[in-house]
């Protein structure tokens, strides 16, 4: 079976694409500035509730909300649709997001599990393929008290735990 370049650029494109949302969440995740404004080209826009704007300015943004006011932030992505056309494509991602609040809250620390998806336009420019535009598009969300102070059980001899920034175990292994 042989494929024309056409189809062999979009299969490829598709997965610089998944590259791209992939790396969207570890930023976040691990509070890395410099990654998740790496997904944006400079003039993209975003649209989250928490911050609406400029891609790279939400980067700083997002960052800072979540260094002050989460102990964990996690994302996992899904179902990921894309539609590459040249240069353009077109996606949406489900996306399901876990957060600890730091202790401040009635109930002290809280967890929140919101589902979601990323609607985005994506271009490639200089052969790069970036956010050109994100809207998220808030499904359902649940809060409830934290268990993350709970220790013991199967996981009370681990000592590896996830942190943002570079402390975080997956540097050590991933690099940066």
């Amino acid at each position: 079976m042989t494929y024309d370049t056409q189809t062999i650029d979009a299969v490829i494109s598709r997965q610089q694409i998944v590259d791209v949302t992939m790396a969207y969440c570890r930023g976040v995740d691990r509070g890395d500035v410099a990654m998740l404004a790496d997904v944006f080209h400079d003039d993209a826009t975003v649209v989250s509730g928490a911050f609406n704007g400029n891609g790279k300015q939400f980067a700083r943004e997002i960052c800072k909300l979540v260094e002050t006011t989460y102990e964990q932030t996690f994302h996992s992505i899904a179902n990921q649709w894309v539609e590459v056309e040249g240069d353009g494509a077109v996606g949406e991602t489900y996306v399901i997001a876990a957060t600890t609040t730091r202790g401040d809250g009635a109930w002290g620390s809280t967890e929140t599990l919101t589902g979601g998806r990323y609607v985005d336009r994506f271009e490639r420019r200089s052969g790069r393929w970036a956010i050109a535009e994100r809207t998220f598009v808030l499904d359902w969300a649940r809060t409830e008290p934290s268990t993350r102070d709970m220790t013991g059980g199967m996981y009370g001899a681990l000592d590896l735990h996830g942190t943002r920034g570079k402390a975080d175990p997956s540097y050590a292994f991933l690099g940066t």
